[in-house]
């Protein structure tokens, strides 16, 4: 039996459950890892419902134990990604290129990304980097999949425009 307290908490979190989810699927690459955190976040504020002041700012606090729910999640999957068996890694070792490449491009492109304006940098990310699909960045946002896809076109050109005339500035 949960006392008066704590179930008001839980309503809170239903109530919010939205928001929060929102916020937990904006700081991870995939949705079915979001749920499990989504989930996780539940219990912790289950758990810890005596901690939450009433009348304070509960999406503040949900948002903090989700922010830690996800750094924990993500952890996790570092080390899981860190364990391949020796037949995995005789595989990739096998696969690698032999011949040198050449990686300026690569190498000018996190001065490239730095100078990005912070919307246009959140955008890239989402997209490259937790490889959101232009209608999921979307309401990830709150804007158009068309707003989407010009900001994706225009910080593809501003970073095509840099990387390329830090090579051209390396050279001189």
């Amino acid at each position: 039996m949960t006392d008066p307290h704590q179930q008001q908490v839980l309503q809170l979190f239903v109530r919010h459950q939205g928001r929060i989810k929102g916020f937990i699927v904006s700081l991870m690459a995939d949705f079915a890892g979001a749920e499990d955190v989504v989930q996780e976040t539940f219990l912790v504020v289950q758990r810890k419902a005596g901690e939450f002041e009433a009348g304070s700012n509960f999406i503040a606090w949900a948002f903090q134990i989700a922010r830690f729910q996800v750094m924990k999640a993500q952890a996790q999957q570092r080390r899981a990604a860190d364990r391949f068996s020796d037949e995995v890694l005789e595989a990739l070792a096998a696969s690698a290129p032999v011949e040198a490449r050449d990686d300026s491009k690569l190498t000018a492109l996190p001065g490239c990304l730095m100078k990005l304006a912070p919307q246009a940098r959140r955008v890239v990310d989402l997209f490259y980097e937790h490889e959101h699909k232009p209608q999921e960045i979307a309401r990830i946002l709150s804007w158009t999949p068309a707003a989407v896809s010009v900001a994706l076109s225009r910080a593809r050109g501003f970073l095509r425009k840099c990387i390329e005339e830090q090579l051209a500035e390396a050279k001189a």
